[in-house]
């Protein structure tokens, strides 16, 4: 009977888990191609790191679950061997694997171990049915499908410690000799699993537990280029730009959307979430997925349109992000948030003409004069007239560039910060030029909001100057700078050896060529996401600072698991009217830090201005300032 009985369940399941497989494979099939086979070694590597070994699981801020993650995890994959065994004794009651045998000594340690990570995966699904029906979290999307996933798990488990007990009795595992089930019981245990394991098998398709079947190859199939790098799309030979429809996605995008799992990770420090902005990437994953899902039953020949008004997602959804790059960071598996929404951005600049109106001023002014505010390319370096700088075209084996960047060539306050800069390459005696009237934009914000037509024309002037005057080190005051010179312009042949003036200072603090006098302020320090998350640059800042004296009050959200000012993504020209304003929420925060008064110091000219704009805005001026770590640095020399 129980032979028969398994063959058909098994038989019934397996071919129902084909036919919806076949469905949401079909998708991928259509998808835009993207070559993720290169370099297998380090694939692999991560793959046992972040996928085998859990490792971003206990991070913070969510440590108890990830924690507990990690036993449901470890239990469900050991409990395969007991699938496999509960599979094979249908068949043949002395049924066991090879060299696991109830009778050998490897075969009594593997029972103890099953039953130990038995214990350890109820407790994990236990605190899972505490953080959904007590606790409630707000992270996770609260559904039955989720407690269902979970009495799913400990129907394999315990089903398994029933088999067990029933066929090994005194001579079982310490779990199994507990209960007193008679031999009887262990056709009802077997087909029990076998039925689990079949409705389980096919219920993951169905919803957002898919992540059990395609999280490891998401992983492994993980972009390897720096976080930073956005793809450069090929504008002489296409005449499609940008992600308009399903199938503009490339198949590791789809299989993404296939891998959230919606656990809320990508939420927890999420600027547009935590200020109450249309998007969390999150929902972003849910939407797709359930709409690539409709699309494959039918799999028309022009899928109707991603973004856009009564489609998948509002224009308001992909304007709101500030690529900080949480989402990413914080992601088990690697999902590519990012890149997607800049993709979406670049149909609907390139292919629509559709963007907000900021946007639009910003772009003329950079493709008109260089620079987001579309102030005279003759004025770039009127900011250091009276400091006799050496300009590049006339400097000779100067050591380094300055590249100053728009901000500060041309913003007032940023300006102090540029002048404050060469005071301190003056004092440690270091030789540097700048590009002067021959520097242009980096192209950062036009890039990240979609224009990347108008970032390229500025990348290709840039690298073109840079290497005309053989400039191999630059020294930037701006994380955005910075991260395009070192991670984006390397696609258009420029590779430069880029320091963010932070990493400088603290390098000629060590050296001895800077000696920096004592401050006595109370300071918090405000982690660029450009510098920190994309970068990992986060500790020579703090270097500077400790040179001074200063004592740096952090505060919760620092270094890589910063909270952003708000001004990425090319957001700093665009308003902001939904919601509590981003560098709202981080002052309110650093001022917890410093206990109402004090200095935040900052490495970034968008930060420095939207947390001046921030300590204004919240009434704190006569309490709180804003300041670069530079123009502490420079205040304290002679």
């Amino acid at each position: 009977m129980a032979p028969l009985l398994a063959s058909l369940i098994i038989v019934a399941g397996l071919t129902f888990f084909a036919y919806v497989m076949f469905y949401r494979v079909r998708p991928l099939l259509v998808a835009r191609k993207d070559v993720r086979w290169d370099d297998p070694a380090t694939r692999t590597e991560k793959l046992v790191l972040f996928g085998l070994g859990q490792k971003r699981m206990p991070s913070k801020p969510e440590k108890p679950a990830g924690m507990a993650h990690i036993w449901i995890f470890v239990a469900f994959i050991v409990a395969q061997l007991g699938t496999l065994t509960s599979f094979g004794l249908a068949f043949d009651p002395s049924f066991h694997l090879p060299l696991l045998g109830h009778d050998t000594q490897l075969g009594q340690a593997y029972l103890w171990l099953k039953n130990v990570i038995d214990v350890v995966g109820t407790l994990g699904c236990l605190a899972f049915l505490y953080y959904r029906l007590v606790q409630k979290k707000e992270r996770m999307t609260l559904s039955w499908e989720g407690v269902f996933i979970l009495c799913m798990i400990l129907g394999v488990l315990w089903s398994d410690v029933l088999i067990d007990s029933a066929l090994l009795g005194e001579q079982g595992p310490w779990l199994a000799r507990r209960f007193s089930f008679s031999p009887g019981w262990a056709t009802a245990g077997i087909v029990a699993h076998i039925t689990i394991v079949m409705v389980f098998l096919n219920f993951l398709p169905l919803g957002k537990h898919f992540h059990i079947i395609t999280a490891l190859p998401t992983v492994f199939f993980q972009r390897l280029s720096p976080q930073g790098q956005l793809s450069k799309l090929d504008l002489e030979n296409s005449e499609k730009f940008g992600t308009a429809t399903m199938k503009d996605l490339s198949w590791k995008e789809i299989l993404d959307t296939y891998s959230c799992t919606e656990c809320g990770r990508c939420q927890t420090y999420c600027p547009t979430y935590m200020t109450g902005k249309p998007l969390t990437h999150k929902e972003v994953n849910r939407a797709i997925r359930h709409h690539v899902q409709q699309m494959a039953m039918e799999m028309p020949a022009e899928p109707p349109p991603l973004v856009g008004e009564s489609a998948v997602l509002p224009d308001e959804t992909v304007w709101a992000c500030t690529t900080c790059g949480w989402c990413e960071q914080a992601c088990p598996v690697f999902i590519e948030q990012l890149p997607r929404i800049v993709d979406m951005r670049r149909n609907l600049v390139l292919m629509e003409s559709r963007f907000p109106d900021e946007a639009a001023r910003v772009f003329k002014g950079m493709e008109t004069q260089g620079n987001p505010w579309g102030m005279g390319s003759n004025r770039r370096a009127e900011w250091c007239a009276d400091l006799d700088v050496p300009l590049a075209a006339s400097a000779k084996d100067a050591e380094y560039l300055f590249f100053i960047g728009c901000a500060g060539s041309f913003d007032d306050r940023q300006k102090k910060v540029s002048r404050a800069l060469v005071k301190i390459l003056r004092a440690a005696g270091v030789s540097f030029c700048i590009l002067g009237e021959e520097e242009t934009c980096n192209g950062d914000s036009a890039r990240r909001l979609g224009n990347e037509y108008l970032f390229q024309a500025l990348a290709q002037q840039n690298v073109e100057t840079l290497n005309k005057y053989n400039i191999k080190k630059i020294i930037t005051q701006c994380p955005h700078c910075f991260n395009t010179l070192a991670n984006e312009y390397p696609q258009f042949g420029g590779h430069f050896k880029v320091l963010h003036h932070s990493e400088l200072i603290a390098q000629l603090v060590e050296d001895g060529r800077l000696k920096p006098g004592q401050v006595e302020l109370d300071v918090t320090y405000h982690d660029s996401c450009y510098l920190a998350r994309h970068n990992g640059i986060s500790e020579a800042p703090r270097q500077a600072l400790v040179s001074l004296g200063i004592k740096v009050r952090e505060m919760d959200r620092n270094r890589s698991e910063t909270f952003c000012c708000g001004a990425g993504g090319g957001r700093m020209w665009l308003e902001e009217t939904i919601g509590q304003r981003i560098n709202q929420n981080r002052v309110d925060e650093a001022a917890q830090a410093l206990g109402g008064k004090g200095t935040i110091a900052t490495a970034c000219p968008f930060c420095l201005t939207m947390i001046r704009d921030g300590i204004s805005e919240t009434g704190r001026s006569e309490q709180m300032q804003a300041q670069d770590i530079a123009e502490l640095v420079a205040q304290s020399l002679p």
